[in-house]
């Protein structure tokens, strides 16, 4: 039996907790290609991009926890129109495994102006944010039980909708895109056990292997649902990209289950294999 040391790749989770309610966003912020004023219009950027996301109770509920996340925002060009408008990548990562890359965002920026959390008037800076707040949340919601994450990708819905009839429609077909393959009825049965591979994790981390093992087959069986009606799909592309550690621990040793993942994501399939039995 390997040695195996896991507590770099196993995040604790609290399983007494039921909903996520506020983020805990750590934002940096790239403009080195742009025009020196350009710059100094965005010096406090980042700033305000971290208050926006964790000033506020995004999920009114009776329990809450910080759902940490990293954002990055590299600028890439500044264009005039009847206004500067300035384009710009948006990454995001949150400690348990959502993932996000738009490189169509575009919006007016003036440093004199607050973000703030208005309902009303559409903002193409503002509601790009809270579509991938709600996108978030609602991947960390689902980690807490089957579908539970389906209010806050309502939501992003209602947001991507607005986005569409705007005088800012750029990049909103892409995450309309993104929303649907997430949404899928194909991509239903990874929701499904989502909360059954954070609870094999727990159970593993408390040394309760055969209890954790039995939840990871199920998770298994999800996996091989999805991949066998949509074998490239987006969302089990970014499980496997943030999860594919925990998977090899979790069937280590286990060659049968183990090959099965080498099928179904080739591209970690080294991972895999390291913890097959000889």
């Amino acid at each position: 039996m390997k040695t195996l040391t896991i507590s770099f790749i196993l995040i604790v989770y609290s399983f007494a907790l039921i909903s996520a309610q506020v983020l805990k966003v750590s934002a940096s912020v790239e403009y080195e290609h742009l025009q020196s004023d350009e710059q100094k219009m965005l010096s406090d950027f980042g700033y305000k991009i971290e208050q926006y996301f964790n000033n506020y109770e995004w999920i009114e509920d009776e329990y809450e926890y910080d759902v940490e996340c990293q954002v990055q925002i590299i600028f890439t060009n500044v264009r005039q129109t009847h206004e500067r408008l300035f384009s710009a990548q948006f990454v995001l990562t949150s400690n348990s495994g959502e993932a996000f890359l738009d490189k169509n965002w575009e919006f007016p920026y003036d440093p004199g102006t607050s973000m703030n959390h208005i309902k009303g008037m559409f903002d193409p800076l503002t509601h790009v944010l809270d579509y991938y707040a709600y996108m978030t949340l609602a991947g960390e919601m689902d980690t807490n039980g089957p579908f539970l994450g389906e209010s806050q990708y309502n939501m992003a819905r209602d947001i991507i909708e607005q986005g569409l009839r705007s005088e800012y429609p750029k990049g909103w077909s892409d995450r309309h895109e993104e929303y649907q393959v997430i949404t899928d009825i194909r991509t239903k049965p990874l929701r499904r056990v989502k909360p059954d591979f954070f609870e094999a994790m727990y159970l593993f981390q408390e040394k309760k292997y055969k209890e954790a093992f039995t939840y990871s087959k199920k998770v298994l069986k999800g996996i091989e649902e999805v991949y066998k009606v949509s074998p490239n799909n987006k969302y089990l592309n970014m499980f496997f990209n943030s999860h594919h550690r925990q998977l090899a621990v979790l069937f280590q040793q286990q060659n049968k289950y183990l090959n099965q993942l080498v099928e179904f994501d080739s591209k970690h399939r080294e991972t895999y294999r390291k913890y097959m039995r000889d």
